[in-house]
């Protein structure tokens, strides 16, 4: 088998070769044109002297030509690695000492700082510019693509990720994760080859790429914005596509709803609206329905797994629950004596059991070649892997998140739910956004702090109806919450740290409150 005959090819099939498979401002490649480009480039890797199980990386921006180099590697047996292309010169290198790559494949722009972290730690990659060897290799007579064939269990592609924590390493997924690339699109969202999705997120992310693989499968249209999400770009590349699915995160709908652009009718065009990457507040939910008339299906996925794992559906969409099961897709939550939890409303650690699961992670220390990482805190036993999220039942079933294992709060002996304190300011027009951590008091004692951002035109220490942001959100907090689940601490700022995918960094905050300890 291969990744490439399970999407590509059966993409092919299924919406015939004239059907746009993918689509950028510059750029239009039906599935004919993809698969032939495709073949032309692992043509061009072969020839270079890629072996299977080479790794490939990629720098480059998110146009037809990265979509047919990640496929080109893995149909020539290679592994993919797309790497951010806003990567620090560190992040770079970091990437490569991992990957240790038979080849580096870049846009002009990146072609001195891919060369400069090669000579650091991949001296024995080959740098393969877009500008120049791609333009070669666009000329070859490769002939139909036939992908090499792979077992199920041999790596297909990586997915960098640094999560929260900021330190990088790769996620390792094999050909069989493909086999349900399918279930969330084809299933849950009913996309046919006469559908057109927009991802807002770049390929390197385990969101968009997971995305272009089940539409591909369906014989659907992808459409690429060639560089990071703005307001601005994401409302262009709506009102020129046209597309029909929309598939974003809560921080992009955020921007979105302050600039005002839901309103626009190619918004209220689009037939369904996708947000995952984070949970989605009730708040953004709330305006961006009322501002499009449309709602947001909130969903669950992560790089481990890869695809989509809980999703709220079309007809049955529920705000502030991340829904229910993906078809293919089992799922339970696990109390801290790892038994399952059936009652409602009990919190408890997610832990689900898929095929899409990765093998495992490489890190700096382990490479391509050393054993793969597989802690047991995540890797559970009878295929069963913990998503690091804490999740509740409601009495029909719907899955509702209640934070991060790791950010959960323990206060007197009793656990809270950072965004359950966070939620309860959704609506108060002097606060933008919140974040909930655990401090320590004067005695050492645990207490909740919550970082509050006012809304846009808002002065921290300004009064707005006599109270200051932080009085604002202690008064409002103090209406709605029993008092052992009240923050001790508020404090106002710009802004909250986020990853590139839009989480919030609550250990840079937690790291902030030390600096800060007398």
């Amino acid at each position: 088998m291969n990744v490439v005959e399970c999407c590509l090819l059966h993409g092919l099939k299924t919406a015939g070769a004239d059907r746009a498979a993918v689509m950028s401002v510059d750029e239009t490649l039906s599935y004919g044109q993809l698969a032939a480009r495709v073949s032309q480039f692992a043509a061009g890797l072969t020839a270079s002297g890629l072996r299977p199980g080479d790794r490939v990386a990629m720098l480059m921006f998110d146009t037809p030509d990265l979509v047919a180099m990640h496929l080109a590697t893995m149909a020539a047996g290679g592994i993919a690695v797309a790497v951010s292309t806003r990567a620090s010169a560190d992040e770079l290198a970091q990437t490569l000492a991992i990957a240790k790559p038979y080849a580096v494949v870049v846009d002009a722009e990146f072609d001195v700082a891919a060369a400069t972290a090669m000579a650091q730690v991949a001296p024995q990659a080959q740098l393969i510019r877009r500008d120049r060897e791609l333009r070669l290799w666009k000329g070859r007579d490769a002939g139909p693509l036939r992908p090499v064939n792979r077992a199920p269990v041999d790596p297909a592609f990586w997915v960098m990720t640094s999560g929260t924590t900021g330190q990088p390493k790769a996620v390792e997924h094999h050909h069989g994760t493909v086999s349900v690339c399918g279930a969330f699109p084809e299933q849950v969202l009913k996309v046919t080859p006469a559908d057109r999705a927009f991802t807002t997120s770049c390929l390197h992310f385990a969101y968009a790429l997971s995305t272009l693989f089940g539409m591909m499968r369906a014989g659907a249209t992808s459409v690429l914005l060639e560089r990071w999400a703005t307001s601005p770009s994401v409302a262009a590349t709506v009102e020129r596509f046209e597309p029909t699915i929309v598939l974003s995160v809560p921080s992009v709908y955020h921007r979105l709803i302050e600039d005002g652009l839901p309103k626009l009718p190619a918004f209220g065009a689009v037939r369904c609206y996708v947000s995952a990457g984070e949970r989605l507040p009730p708040r953004i939910w709330n305006a961006w329905h009322e501002a499009s008339g449309r709602p947001i299906l909130d969903c669950l996925g992560c790089s481990e797994s890869m695809y989509m794992i809980v999703a709220n559906r079309p007809d049955a969409c529920r705000p502030g629950s991340s829904g229910l099961s993906v078809p293919g897709v089992e799922v339970r939550i696990v109390d801290e004596f790892g038994k399952t939890v059936t009652e409602p409303a009990q919190s408890g650690r997610l832990e689900v059991r898929t095929p899409s699961i990765c093998s495992g992670y490489r890190d700096v220390e382990t490479g391509p070649a050393g054993p793969l990482l597989r802690p047991a805190e995540r890797f559970r036993g009878d295929d069963w892997f913990a998503t690091g999220d804490e999740y509740m039942l409601d009495d029909e079933g719907y899955l509702h998140h209640r934070g991060r294992t790791g950010d959960m709060l323990r206060v007197s002996g009793m656990w809270i739910s950072p965004s359950e304190i966070e939620d309860a300011l959704a609506g108060v027009p002097s606060i933008a956004d919140a974040a909930a951590v655990l401090g320590e008091g004067p005695l050492g004692l645990a207490e909740i702090v919550l970082y509050v951002v006012p809304a846009p035109g808002v002065v921290p220490s300004q009064a707005v109806n006599g109270h200051s942001v932080t009085a604002t959100a202690r008064e409002r907090l103090e209406k709605v919450l029993p008092s052992y689940k009240l923050p001790r601490r508020f404090e106002a700022v710009d802004d909250l740290p986020r990853t590139a995918s839009g989480k919030v960094q609550r250990h840079k905050l937690r790291d902030l409150l030390r600096r800060e300890a007398p």
